[in-house]
This record gives C-alpha cells, sequence and structure tokens, in this order.
C-alpha cells in the first residue's frame, strides 16, 4: 500500500465501517471511503459522530490510501491500531 495527498482523479466513492472509536467526548463510527481512480483504488478516514444528538461534525481525511484493490485498502485499514484511529481523527479537527 502507497500513501499519497492528491485526489484530483478519484471517481464516484463507498463507504465501509470498520469500527468505533470513544474520542473528544464522543463515539465515533471509523470507515473508510474508497474510489477506483486512473491507475487502481484510493482511499480515505471517514470520521462520523455516531450519536443522535450530534454535536461534532463528520471529518474527513484526505485520499492518501492507495491500493491495487478495495480490499487491499481496506485490509490495510482495519489493521490500524484504536490509538493510531484516533491520532488522524485529532489531526482532522
Amino acid at each position: 500500500m502507497h500513501f499519497e495527498l492528491l485526489d484530483s482523479d478519484v471517481v464516484g466513492g463507498r463507504a465501509t465501517t470498520i469500527g468505533r472509536i470513544s474520542a473528544i467526548g464522543n463515539r465515533w463510527r471509523v470507515q473508510v471511503e474508497t474510489v477506483h481512480a486512473t491507475e487502481g483504488w484510493r482511499g480515505r478516514l471517514v470520521f462520523r459522530p455516531d450519536s443522535p444528538a450530534g454535536g461534532e461534525p463528520t471529518r474527513y481525511g484526505p485520499y492518501a490510501l492507495r491500493g491495487q484493490s478495495r480490499i487491499e485498502i481496506l485490509h490495510a485499514a482495519y489493521q490500524l491500531p484504536e490509538q493510531r484511529l484516533r491520532e488522524l481523527l485529532f489531526s482532522l479537527g
């Protein structure tokens, strides 16, 4: 898997929930949004508040995950430790 910060050639999208974390006084649903790009697949992490009251806006990471298939990106995202997911969430706010 490669990491890249460009998102100029992504087309369409599909999100898969990979887990939930607690941070910033909320529960967050962690999703990976994947898109087919001109050369393979790209993905980004999306953090959605997991409560009816909301309070916090949804946070979108850049399309930084890159792989040859959607499954490859999802597998890599599932391997991220919960602490790393929290760090990424904080970096987006």
